[in-house]
């Protein structure tokens, strides 16, 4: 890989590149796929290829293609620096220029205690098979669907700046899902995916076939559940909840390409524009702070280099609730007056041409020792919400909508009968303001997910989205059924 990579930035140079940086990467993907008490698909394929991008004249060029060998190496680095010499000719003024970054010799590798990829298929269909099993030996339950993910991206980075960077990364998740069906309606209940930078050994401590029981009749139970009220009251958020809530008005909020205008696709823009840094502005209450850290230890960004050759590092995002820095690249990091990019470039692939991503980026817990019961102790009328469900949001980050997967009511600061079907909607900045209690340290996860899409043609990521338990004030709660 290493001599592959060397072979295509030395051909782009030659050929007249101002820079080039080529990734040869190869990616083992293995996804098991079971409905009911039968596999329904199982996948195990491996991609390989190089990538080759090139600088010309303040103008990119790219191409791939799907080989390893010499010969592949240096006809991609050509192509890359004919298609940027015939891309400069359009460009009159916004010409690229990177921001700097050291020249990195490294090996990055996920730290893995049990290779997913020593299990046997059979054992992995013999988890969720037993699983499904059990879910469907409850009442009332029509369906039930489990999967089971593993992925090694083994990627060579180099440039003519003289980087030359290894990464091996490893990354695993499960999840299963019950389909309850009664009284002319169907309600789902989800064993939501908890994917992280991990071998096998993360699998085994979810302990997924414990829990499946529950997961069954929870889905039971909320064919027979109560339609929440209408109007404003207090939520309670958990961290799976919470990850979609934060990844979508704040993650995707605060990547600068975002924010420039580069990026339009899927309700693309963002209302934190440039102006926002230098006023201050407040995101949210005082004890709310985000922070990205992509060196968090097994989180899904954490890959000790980005695919700019960034080394990955550990910034603020919103301190103390006042806005602070953006995700960034070095393409896009000058245009917003930072000296260094935050090293938030991703590709999903040899083929594909990176671009400003979320980072791992979550909301910090509270130095205090706080329970999901303490944040539900002062509330007297409102909702408690755990997992994902539907959502929306608009083409600035700033109008949204949330579901959720189980649903309580609070009463008088305790938790109530079941409820169904609870969406509540907001405005960004006004929802993190509302924001006045968060849990302490032992009930923050680092939720995450892992085919984030974005961009035109479609690319897809992965990034943490960590948070805790949070206690939101009058916030407005709908029915979601009519």
């Amino acid at each position: 890989m290493k001599e592959l990579a060397e072979r295509a930035v030395e051909t782009a140079r030659l050929a007249g590149a101002d820079y080039a940086d080529a990734r040869v990467l190869t990616v083992h993907d293995q996804q098991i796929y079971v409905q009911d008490l039968s596999p329904k698909a199982i996948q195990d394929v491996t991609d390989a290829g190089i990538g080759v991008r090139v600088l010309k004249d303040g103008a990119w060029g790219f191409a791939s293609i799907s080989r390893h060998d010499k010969r592949s190496a240096e006809k991609v680095a050509r192509e890359a620096v004919a298609v940027a010499k015939a891309s400069a000719l359009t460009v009159w003024k916004d010409k690229v220029t990177l921001a700097p970054e050291p020249v990195h010799k490294d090996r990055f590798e996920t730290k893995v205690k049990i290779d997913p990829f020593s299990i046997p298929i059979q054992d992995k269909l013999t988890i969720l098979l037993q699983i499904n099993r059990t879910m469907l030996g409850v009442g009332g339950i029509v369906k039930a669907f489990g999967t089971m993910r593993a992925t090694r991206r083994h990627q060579f980075f180099a440039s003519t700046e003289g980087s030359q960077i290894e990464t091996l990364i490893t990354t695993v998740n499960a999840s299963y899902m019950a389909t309850a069906a009664g009284k002319g309606d169907s309600q789902t209940r989800t064993f939501q995916e908890y994917p992280m930078n991990k071998g096998w050994e993360h699998i085994v401590a979810q302990k997924l076939e414990a829990h499946a029981q529950r997961i069954a009749e929870e889905a039971v139970a909320k064919l027979s559940a109560a339609y929440p009220a209408e109007g404003k009251m207090d939520l309670i958020l958990n961290p799976s909840h919470l990850s979609l809530t934060i990844h979508e008005s704040v993650g995707h909020a605060t990547e600068l390409d975002r924010v420039l205008g580069y990026e339009a696709n899927f309700a693309g823009t963002s209302f934190v524009t440039l102006d926002k840094k230098a006023a201050k502005f407040r995101y949210g209450s005082d004890i709310v702070n985000f922070v990205a850290d992509n060196n968090l230890p097994g989180g899904l960004a954490s890959t000790g280099y980005d695919d700019d050759g960034v080394a990955c590092q550990r910034w603020d995002i919103i301190r103390n609730g006042i806005f602070k820095n953006y995700s960034s690249t070095r393409e896009v990091a000058p245009l917003a007056g930072y000296k260094r990019s935050f090293g938030s470039a991703r590709a999903d692939s040899y083929a594909s041409m990176p671009i400003n991503r979320i980072p791992n980026l979550s909301l910090m817990p509270s130095p205090k020792s706080i329970s999901p019961e303490d944040l539900t102790a002062d509330v007297k009328n409102g909702v408690w919400i755990e997992g994902r469900g539907s959502w929306s949001i608009d083409q600035r980050r700033l109008n949204f909508q949330f579901g959720g997967d189980l649903f309580y009511e609070i009463k008088n600061g305790k938790k109530a009968r079941m409820l169904r079907d609870v969406i509540y909607t907001s405005i960004t900045p006004e929802f993190w303001n509302a924001v006045d209690c968060i849990s302490g340290r032992k009930y923050w996860e680092a939720r995450g997910f892992r085919t984030c899409g974005k961009g035109e043609p479609m690319q897809v990521a992965q990034m943490t989205n960590g948070g805790p338990w949070i206690r939101v004030r009058k916030i407005k709660v709908l029915r979601g059924k009519k």
